[in-house]
């Protein structure tokens, strides 16, 4: 009874988001039409995520959300949105796309701004250019949160959007922009769409001024889509690499500023530009930045790795600035590096951005508040008091993220001892800390260059679960499984 009575209120908004998402669809529908090939990959789901927003909404119960319904509404809304997403690369069926599981976590690994791949065949040619921009696409919408979007656009959603939108980016929180929640995530969309409109125009300025050739105006767009939200995906097979040195340079400042908490961001963009200064987290940010692309361009130098200064300097800021923010772009296959650069990446891995960023991972201001919890006096964040509480909440976060790398590590090994797969132990911990952390590439097997379609079924469904779980932060995810949460 009482589970059936909190669907009903999570329908009340999940109706119209389900309505609202379905025409995300026009987007790829438009190329397609233009590029002349099929529609119907789009209009699918289109009309499916429509018709199911409209039985929901139409089922939906007259009582206000509570916090605890935000959780379900939350979950729920990802992994639907997650799997009407996957039917444009279940109805193309090309090349990886013919088995379904591949077409699932795709999507999956997209709307969570993972980055991870089944696809061996990247390729417009192969693909079409109406599905591959789709694949682009699903990591936009998502960076800056579906619900989050939902509220900014759709005025019915913003009295209750407190509700929900806390679970969409559960930890500690920074002061709101205004009163409203409404307009604080308008204002936070506007951020983004500024960031994506900015990066695009230096993307076509290299491209029409001679100095990235390869990047024309669709790869410009394909590549904004995917480096604004830290998620990593590209058109092309190589990643980055197939572009001219120039777009590494330019991409590295955009990923930094991606993985910056946006509401400081804004603040240091419109009132005060003193603010990233004063803040602890991003004094953190910044040094850890700064200190990791100096070690591993360093190591990279001393290994002989790169022919020249430029070209060393550039990989070992790039890969850092790619990996602590989670984006998850390759300039290189960073997998072949000497063992002691990837212990760098693998810590740098860990750390990630900043709170209320598009950023995946546990988030640095976590790692500080651990580190501070020996103290017997007051935990200070920058000018804020950190309550037992709040800190307790934050200890709890880390400890089952740890707990889940070292849980899933063990299911993926023993999961591909069973299938025959050769996978070793580091490549298992580095599969299960990418897609946990909403990261991307690992090392080895799912390495930059490889891909993850050689792994099991199940392990890709776990997988699919887990880059759902980071991306909500781990805990909005896992109480809705608790059996006691459906008891009330």
């Amino acid at each position: 009874m009482i589970a059936t009575r909190r669907l009903r209120r999570v329908s009340s908004v999940l109706g119209p988001v389900l309505k609202w998402f379905s025409a995300v669809f026009l987007v790829p529908t438009a190329v397609a039409l233009y590029h002349g090939t099929s529609v119907w990959p789009f209009v699918v789901p289109l009309s499916i995520s429509f018709v199911a927003g409209a039985g929901a909404e139409w089922g939906a119960g007259e009582s206000e959300l509570t916090v605890e319904d935000g959780f379900l509404l939350v979950s729920l809304t990802w992994v639907l949105v997650s799997l009407l997403g996957s039917v444009p690369y279940l109805i193309n069926g090309t090349g990886s796309f013919a088995t379904p599981i591949n077409a699932i976590f795709e999507s999956f690994s997209g709307f969570s701004a993972t980055g991870s791949t089944t696809l061996l065949d990247i390729s417009i040619e192969k693909h079409g250019a109406a599905l591959m921009l789709w694949r682009q696409l699903t990591q936009w919408i998502a960076g800056m949160g579906i619900l989050a979007l939902a509220v900014a656009i759709l005025p019915r959603l913003s009295a209750g959007g407190a509700q929900f939108l806390d679970a969409e980016v559960p930890g500690p929180q920074l002061e709101r922009l205004t009163p409203h929640i409404a307009e604080t995530a308008r204002r936070l969309w506007l951020l983004y769409v500024g960031c994506s409109v900015v990066l695009l125009a230096l993307l076509l300025g290299a491209h029409y001024s001679g100095l990235a050739p390869r990047m024309t105006p669709y790869q410009a767009l394909a590549h904004i889509f995917t480096t604004i939200p830290s998620g990593g995906f590209s058109p092309m097979a190589r990643s980055i690499e197939a572009f001219a040195p120039v777009v590494q340079w330019i991409l590295i400042p955009f990923m930094f500023v991606a993985a910056m908490n946006f509401t400081l961001l804004w603040q240091a963009i419109v009132s005060d530009p003193t603010a990233p200064a004063r803040d602890t987290e991003f004094r953190v940010y910044l040094i850890v930045f700064l200190v990791g692309s100096l070690l591993v361009s360093a190591m990279l130098w001393s290994n002989g790795q790169f022919g020249g200064l430029e070209e060393t300097v550039r990989h070992g800021t790039f890969q850092t600035a790619t990996l602590l923010t989670t984006t998850g772009y390759a300039s290189t296959d960073f997998a072949l590096w000497s063992e002691e650069v990837l212990v760098v990446l693998l810590l740098l891995m860990f750390a990630s951005g900043c709170v209320g960023s598009t950023s995946g991972g546990l988030k640095l201001m976590r790692w500080i508040v651990g580190f501070k919890v020996s103290s017997v006096r007051p935990m200070w964040l920058g000018r804020r008091t950190l309550k037992e509480p709040v800190v307790r909440g934050i200890l709890i976060v880390v400890l089952t993220y740890l707990l889940l790398v070292v849980g899933g590590t063990g299911f993926i090994a023993v999961d591909a001892h069973r299938a025959g797969i050769d996978l070793a132990l580091s490549e298992a911990f580095s599969g299960t800390l990418v897609v946990l952390g909403n990261i991307g590439p690992g090392f080895g097997t799912v390495g930059p260059m490889g891909g993850f379609e050689v792994l099991p079924v199940p392990t890709k469904l776990f997988m699919c679960l887990l880059m759902v779980a980071g991306r909500l932060e781990v805990m909005t995810f896992l109480v809705v499984l608790m059996p006691s949460y459906w008891r009330g």
